[in-house]
């Protein structure tokens, strides 16, 4: 887990070596999309932005929360909102969603369900 952001260093390259997106580019807009969870508007933290997508979710997101990190299965509308306000296009978005769904499994040993797609936030 990377101070910046909670995707180990070897699910960067593994991700990287099966898309069209480089390591650097992945770790940068890994580190760009924690940023962003840390000071979503309206919220003061990674927290905040968990509670209130479990208030304000159907299905409670919350699938782990360790010391480290918080374990989320969002729907698709968040990564949506997430990719529009990064700028980030289609190959971007599915690698650093890949790494989100590398860093869930290899912490939980399991994946989300078809309907809504992994999501890690450092604590």
């Amino acid at each position: 887990m990377s101070d910046d952001h909670p995707v180990s260093t070897d699910s960067i390259h593994e991700v990287a070596a099966n898309r069209d997106v480089s390591t650097d580019l992945l770790e940068t807009e890994l580190a760009a999309f924690q940023d962003l969870a840390n000071d979503s508007p309206g919220v003061e933290s990674v927290e905040d932005l968990v509670y209130e997508w479990r208030n304000a979710f159907r299905d409670d997101p919350l699938v782990e929360r360790t010391s480290d990190a918080y374990y989320l299965a969002v729907g698709e509308r968040v990564w949506r909102d997430f990719a529009a306000r990064l700028d980030w296009d289609a190959a971007v978005r599915e690698a650093v969603q890949a790494a989100h769904e590398r860093a869930l499994e290899a912490a939980l040993g399991d994946e989300v369900d078809d309907e809504r797609f992994a999501l890690v936030l450092r604590r």
